[in-house]
């Protein structure tokens, strides 16, 4: 579910707008979003260094302007030492933090253009290498989900590409530790499982891990109705399997999980196919091997659902590929639901949806369509659901895929750019900020996660065929 990216971008400073170009060979360079002002059509690039900016060392990065030639450059920094050269600049990146690198430029033909650039500079000491989580020789993270308990301990459930296998791994702050959950194996009711479709959530108060995925015989990429829903949970130090419904489901089929505080935390899943078919059904575990299945009003599942204090099951979902995407709720009529603004299934791979502040449910397009006035959507929740409120906002022109969280009183976006990985939160008066984090895996997704004892936000993405975190 993960939109195919291009590999080369031109950037117009002064707006977001990001126009693909057509090139059959892959930059070498990191293309870098200015998201800055001006009118000139300027290309930024890292032409050193790769992933994670390290305090200490030296980044080259360049400017050039298709058609222009620069009469004059300048490039400055709130921290660390800048050496120009005209277009191009080192710039000896300072103690960890949030640092800012800015270039202005005057051309030969009297236009001008100026960007800001936020980076995530991360201490040398602390730094993950590409095998930091998993230090196996697999390829590992084309899709991972991360989450903190509240001792703020890391809970990572990631992807075995090269033996279809499905991982978990715990990080204390300084070590990752890793175990397998499921995959090929003998005598031991292991078998492949698909390397997309998973879901995580976690009891924050225990840290015991749920996880619902789909495995099976079928090969990824079609249709084979040979796929069986499955889920684990950890119970006293090992892993109990369990076949949710034993219906065979395609590859297309889409899941999410959560935890009813209504009856003890006990786990429901929600998944559909992809496409108007068997629709979408609710699964909720009622004793260890046990699942009540029941059908939901709606057709195919458009994003994470999410339980109130109350054990109201927020649900967003859609009729079929071209209708609206609604959030609906269970206990509810076919009626209790509210619309959402121009969601469908064909503009939109997945909702992330996170609980904010005061009853505001926040859902975010990933992979929408390209300039989406509404990517972020924020609805006001009401009872009843039909009187709820909705207030939507742009998040970038642009953006392969997504994840989103909420947490020390923030918003935080982990986005792909092509093969960069930004972490987006609002600034003072609400406009965006962009961190660059480095060099992430083309077709991959991250997750983000906000480690509740310091408010800081962490992500898990795939670089160099590697599960990585950060």
């Amino acid at each position: 579910m993960l939109k195919k990216l291009v590999v080369s971008w031109i950037l117009l400073v002064g707006s977001t707008t990001l126009f693909a170009a057509c090139d059959s060979e892959q930059k070498k360079a990191e293309v870098i979003d200015s998201h800055g002002s001006g009118t000139v059509v300027l290309l930024i690039e890292r032409e050193t260094g790769e992933g994670p900016y390290v305090e200490g060392t030296q980044e080259r990065f360049k400017v050039t302007a298709a058609g222009e030639v620069f009469k004059a450059v300048r490039w400055s920094a709130n921290a660390g030492v800048v050496a120009a050269e005209a277009e191009r600049v080192t710039w000896t990146l300072p103690k960890e933090g949030t640092a800012s690198l800015s270039v202005s430029v005057e051309t030969e033909s009297g236009k001008t253009a100026e960007g800001s650039f936020n980076f995530s500079v991360v201490a040398s000491a602390v730094v993950v290498p590409v095998t930091g989580v998993d230090a196996g020789p697999d390829v590992t993270g084309v899709l991972c989900e991360l989450a903190f308990d509240n001792a703020g301990k890391g809970h990572l459930v990631y992807t075995n590409e090269t033996h279809r296998g499905l991982w978990y791994a715990t990080w204390d702050g300084t070590t990752w530790t890793t175990e397998q959950i499921d995959g090929p194996g003998f005598n031991n009711g292991g078998t492949y499982v698909l390397n997309w479709n998973i879901a995580l959530t976690l009891d924050v108060a225990s840290g015991t891990p749920h996880v619902v995925y789909l495995k099976g015989p079928g090969l990824p990429g079609t249709t084979a109705a040979n796929w069986r829903m499955n889920y684990a949970t950890r119970v006293n130090g090992s892993w109990v399997r369990e076949e949710v419904e034993p219906t065979n489901r395609t590859s297309y089929t889409r899941v999410s999980v959560a935890l009813n505080p209504n009856q003890g935390l006990q786990p429901t899943v929600v998944f559909s196919d992809g496409s108007a078919g068997t629709g979408v059904r609710v699964a909720t575990r009622t004793a260890p091997g046990t699942w009540g299945i029941a059908q939901h009003n709606m057709s195919i599942l458009m994003g994470d659902v999410n339980f109130d204090a109350s054990g109201t099951l927020y649900i967003p979902s859609n009729a079929n590929s071209s209708s609206d995407t609604y959030v609906s709720v269970r206990p509810g009529a076919a009626t209790d639901r509210t619309r959402l603004d121009g969601v469908t299934l064909e503009n939109t791979l997945w909702l992330s949806a996170v609980w904010g502040p005061s009853q505001h449910l926040l859902l975010l397009s990933s992979g929408g369509v390209d300039g989406a006035r509404s990517a972020l959507q924020d609805i006001t929740v009401k009872s009843p659901i039909t009187s709820s409120t909705l207030a939507t906002s742009p998040v970038d022109f642009e953006n392969d895929s997504n994840d989103m969280t909420y947490g020390g009183g923030k918003v935080f976006i982990a986005q792909r750019h092509g093969t960069k990985l930004e972490l987006i939160t609002p600034d003072a008066r609400g406009f965006w900020t962009y961190t660059q984090l480095g060099t992430v895996q083309e077709g991959s997704r991250p997750s983000v996660a906000v480690r509740p004892t310091d408010s800081t936000p962490h992500v898990c993405y795939q670089r160099d065929g590697k599960v990585s975190f950060q």
